[in-house]
């Protein structure tokens, strides 16, 4: 039976796009009611600080240490490391890094390791990595902002004041994509079980899957980082609009 796809705008996110790909979530995306949804993100005291800032007149802080130019560069350092490093953990070569996609050479090896929760804990230690580089990356991004006129300082000052209300929401929203992912797992190795249950020689059938679930894996982590990084592109994307004050 073919089962009906999501309905899943175009303009969707990368990571978005990519999970409905993945797993059938029988999900409408709808954008109605958005200002009502994303208050109820925010309680009383998150509330009285975001009206504080957008009421406040933010001063720039003493004149800038680095240039625009040295700040952009910071952040593509920043962005093209952490996407190395999450392409090279999934390689041949992951082993010198700290975190590597499971090591698997053999077939017992790989039932053993989608039977239990082998990539499941891979990649949500990838979260965890890009978590604190992203969130770190931020800050320092916001930082340097302040320093070039009172409109960025009051913008860094409302960055800083939206993350940690938000955090939580986002640590709930990436738990949700590392369980989507598990369901994927689940499907690959039942699919694994069905097909070598007729030929149990068959070597290729735990090779493919294992590959299948490698690239999908990468595919999906590298959409993540994607979205992760939306709120510091933001950033640089004020600093290239900024004039001159």
């Amino acid at each position: 039976m073919t089962q009906a796809q999501p309905q899943i705008p175009a303009t969707a996110s990368r990571l978005v796009r990519f999970l409905a790909e993945l797993v059938d979530t029988n999900t409408t995306i709808t954008h109605k009611h958005f200002t009502e949804r994303l208050g109820q993100l925010f309680d009383l005291p998150d509330s009285i600080r975001l009206a504080t800032v957008l009421g406040s007149r933010a001063e720039a802080l003493e004149q800038p240490t680095v240039s625009k130019d040295e700040v952009r560069a910071d952040f593509l350092r920043s962005r093209t490391a952490i996407i190395s490093s999450a392409v090279g953990s999934f390689g041949p070569g992951g082993g010198a890094l700290r975190l590597r996609f499971p090591p698997i050479a053999t077939r017992e090896l790989f039932e053993e390791a989608i039977a239990g929760n082998a990539f499941g804990a891979f990649y949500s230690a990838q979260q965890s990595d890009i978590d604190f580089r992203i969130r770190n990356l931020q800050t320092l991004t916001r930082e340097a902002l302040a320093g070039f006129s009172p409109r960025l300082a009051r913008l860094a000052a409302l960055d800083a004041s939206l993350a940690e209300p938000l955090s939580a929401h986002n640590r709930k929203l990436y738990t949700s994509v590392c369980d989507l992912l598990q369901k994927r797992i689940d499907l690959l190795r039942d699919d694994y079980r069905a097909t070598v249950s007729g030929n149990p020689s068959d070597d290729q059938v735990w090779r493919a899957t294992l590959a299948r679930l490698r690239t999908e894996m990468q595919g999906l982590l590298l959409a993540e980082i994607e979205t992760r990084m939306l709120p510091v592109l933001g950033l640089i994307e004020a600093l290239d609009e900024h004039k001159d004050e």
